[in-house]
């Protein structure tokens, strides 16, 4: 973890790929993106979030064929000042020996655990298609790194028993939203 950190602050490439998928995204989340929005959960709950370089604007761009796909996180950083330092760290970070320097530093870090703020993990997506069409869903599921490996879990047991074409895709491109539903997640489709 603490290496990718400073691996994807550093990924120049990513950032130039991110920023083809679409006109609207950008590859490091900075001052002049989104701002940070409050958002409320189906349950009622808010939560802040702000835009963040995702996979998951590229599997929903690819999925969906909109050309406005925009992805925010509850991870991302929502503070202004925060947000204008991404791209200067992302650029020192671009130093082998700061980067490792940057690695270390984490490594020695210790963290308590936190809480569990909410009841359930909340995808969120708002697609918006040339002609206007605009459709909105969330995705709810239990803790989400229980999800996270649920998911990849049954990506796996697909892979091994030969459900998908050969190819590069992303396990929802390759599974479809099934995928999502039997690892214990549940959409609600506004």
């Amino acid at each position: 973890m603490r290496t990718s950190v400073s691996a994807v602050l550093a990924d120049v490439a990513y950032r130039r790929a991110a920023e083809r998928v679409g006109e609207e995204i950008n590859a490091l989340p900075g001052p002049e993106q989104t701002i940070p929005q409050q958002t409320v959960l189906p349950d009622g709950q808010t939560v802040k979030s702000a835009s963040v370089p995702s996979g998951e604007f590229m599997a929903a761009q690819r999925a969906s064929g909109a050309s406005s796909v925009a992805v925010t996180s509850a991870l991302a950083p929502g503070s202004f000042a925060v947000r204008a330092a991404l791209p200067v760290l992302g650029t020192l970070m671009s130093v082998p020996a700061l980067r490792r320097l940057a690695t270390r530093r984490m490594a020695g870090m210790t963290a308590e655990a936190a809480p569990r703020p909410r009841q359930h993990f909340w995808g969120h997506a708002v697609i918006t298609w040339t002609d206007g069409t605009r459709r909105e869903g969330w995705l709810r599921a239990g803790d989400g790194m229980d999800y996270t490996a649920d998911v990849a879990a049954e990506t796996a047991m697909r892979l091994v028993r030969g459900g998908a074409e050969p190819g590069a895709y992303t396990p929802a491109g390759a599974f479809g939203p099934g995928l999502a539903v039997a690892a214990g997640g549940v959409f609600i489709l506004g």
